[in-house]
């Protein structure tokens, strides 16, 4: 069993596994029988060494509910390839809120380092909105290449989002006092040529 706990860890980076795990019920009872004799002094030291030794979480209480869902965090981007979870996501609404919680308490410091990290081992995208922006990017400079222009027109059937997109960016231009259009973004799109005037 502490061979299954260790690979465990890998694929999820920890070693909180819940009492109730569909995918192997008898390591979650292992796992809580080894934290009940620990706690009735009734595991030889040895074993206490061995399991430290993988980062063992003992007191499990508060931790839980956070491990549980980073598990389904894992488990949807084994599925979907992205850590972006619908704030609506229809099989999971949980996780939806969750991942949108994970976010607030970054941006307010308020998540300890240690979830900070496991959340980034796994690629977790904090802000949501960058990502997007940086895949229609990429979308755009694949334009360009094709088209050898980035002014996209505003029905580009090829990726209708993507003239919308383009238009949305003019827009952000015009109002850059007001601090719509990063710095970052505005390189960005200077370093392609991109058409700011549709014209």
């Amino acid at each position: 069993m502490y061979q299954k706990l260790v690979a465990y860890k890998k694929k999820f980076k920890s070693t909180s596994v819940p009492k109730i795990y569909v995918e192997d019920p008898k390591l979650g009872n292992w796992v809580s029988t080894q934290r009940r004799y620990h706690n009735n002094d009734m595991i030889g030291e040895n074993r206490v060494d061995l399991l430290n030794s993988v980062g063992f979480v003992w007191e499990t209480y508060k931790t839980l509910p956070w491990d549980e869902m980073f598990q389904r965090l894992v488990r949807y981007k084994e599925e979907h390839h992205t850590t972006i979870v619908p704030d609506r996501y229809e099989k999971d609404p949980k996780l939806g809120r969750w991942v949108s919680h994970q976010r607030t308490y970054y941006n307010k410091k308020g998540i300890p380092v240690e979830r900070v990290k496991r959340l980034d081992s796994i690629g977790f995208v904090w802000n949501p909105l960058d990502e997007q922006w940086m895949e229609m990017y990429q979308k755009l400079v694949a334009y360009k290449k094709e088209h050898r222009s980035t002014n996209v027109p505003r029905c580009y059937m090829k990726v209708p989002e993507l003239g919308r997109w383009v238009g949305s960016q003019r827009q952000a231009y015009i109002n850059t006092a007001r601090g719509i259009l990063s710095k970052k973004r505005l390189e960005l799109l200077n370093s392609i040529n991109f058409v700011w005037s549709a014209r």
